[in-house]
């Protein structure tokens, strides 16, 4: 019968990686990287994984210190001016290995080509790459490999959000921005997902509809506005969660709260529309539009619960519809239904009280 591989795959593969003998590392560095090559193409994922493993395993053979510099000897013999450029250490290959998955990356910025996602996941698993090395995030080489690895993901990130971003300067230099925009900035969203739905892109995108949404709200064309909007609306939510799990990410807050906005603008059904609203405040409580907003539609459920109190007027209801108008009065106080919504409510509030 043939033998079970699978308790030694998962003993090669199980983390720390550092205690294994710098003999393996060195040939898992090697297997991994050409497992790495033959799925890109094909499994952009896998290939990541098995980059990251890469990775790992050329940064626990750097914490051996001694093995590399034996085998380059014993293969150069001593060291020489010469032989200077021939010998490296296990953290320069990290490094070189770091530049050529950004490489790869780069040279997929126009295509798109699933090489490029492979690399830019690898690039970006920093914490898988660290637990599988054995080591801490805050070691050297891992900040080292971190901050090369940032470099070369910007770049690569850059490189495909500036074919999109003069696709739309030449399309407003045209005077067609709210007419091709949107089907032009439509491929930032085909870049999210080829860079692993990246923070960087999510910002650059809501910036990007925020110029094209605001020329299209000013002319009233909702159903334009539902249109461009509504395919975005993946990476809206992508970045309000991060806002709202990190409050100091604070850098597109605000311009994320009026993507919640432009929805609101186009919802139709109010519950949703107040749960918009809610996310908007939610995301930049300072965001007047969002409290505009939010106020409104407040003001809007306080004065439905009123009109059906003309004749009685139940407590519950009278103090749920106070404590609406009260919470829209502080978030947008200048708010032009709030004075007939007081009125009504003061006349409901001399209405005969249900038991």
């Amino acid at each position: 019968p043939a033998p079970d591989l699978v308790p030694l795959v998962r003993w090669l593969e199980a983390p720390p990686l550092a205690v294994r003998p710098p003999e393996l590392l060195h040939h898992l560095a090697l297997y991994h990287a050409t497992v790495a090559r033959a799925l890109e193409d094909r499994a952009p994922d896998a290939a990541a994984n098995a980059w990251c493993r890469a990775l790992a395993a050329w940064l626990a053979l750097g914490e051996e210190k001694t093995y590399l510099t034996t085998l380059t000897d014993a293969v150069l013999g001593p060291p020489r001016a010469a032989r200077t450029e021939a010998r490296t250490s296990p953290d320069g290959i990290v490094r070189e290995l770091a530049k050529d998955l950004g490489e790869r990356a780069s040279s997929s910025a126009r295509d798109l080509a699933p090489r490029g996602r492979a690399a830019l996941l690898a690039l970006a698993w920093m914490d898988q790459i660290a637990h599988l090395a054995g080591l801490p995030l805050s070691s050297e080489p891992v900040r080292a490999l971190a901050r090369e690895a940032d470099r070369q993901r910007t770049a690569a990130i850059d490189a495909a959000l500036a074919l999109v971003g003069e696709a739309l300067e030449e399309a407003n230099a045209r005077g067609a921005l709210t007419t091709e925009g949107p089907g032009i900035l439509r491929r930032a969203i085909v870049v999210w997902g080829w860079a692993g739905q990246d923070e960087a892109v999510e910002g650059w995108v809501v910036d990007r509809v925020g110029t094209i949404g605001w020329e299209i709200h000013r002319a009233r064309d909702w159903t334009l506005l539902r249109v461009f909007v509504e395919p975005f609306r993946p990476v809206f939510e992508s970045l309000a969660a991060r806002i709202e799990r990190d409050p100091s990410k604070i850098a597109f807050s605000s311009h994320c709260a009026q993507m919640f906005v432009f929805l609101y603008d186009v919802e139709r059904d109010q519950d949703r529309r107040r749960a918009l609203a809610e996310r908007a405040v939610r995301i930049c409580p300072t965001h007047r539009n969002g409290r505009l907003v939010l106020a409104s539609t407040l003001c809007d459920d306080a004065l439905a619960k009123l009109r059906t109190m003309t004749f009685v007027a139940r407590r519950d209801d009278l103090a749920q519809a106070e404590a609406l108008l009260a919470r829209a009065e502080k978030l947008y106080p200048q708010l032009k239904d709030l004075e007939d919504a007081k009125a009504l409510l003061a006349r409901v509030k001399n209405a005969p009280l249900a038991l």
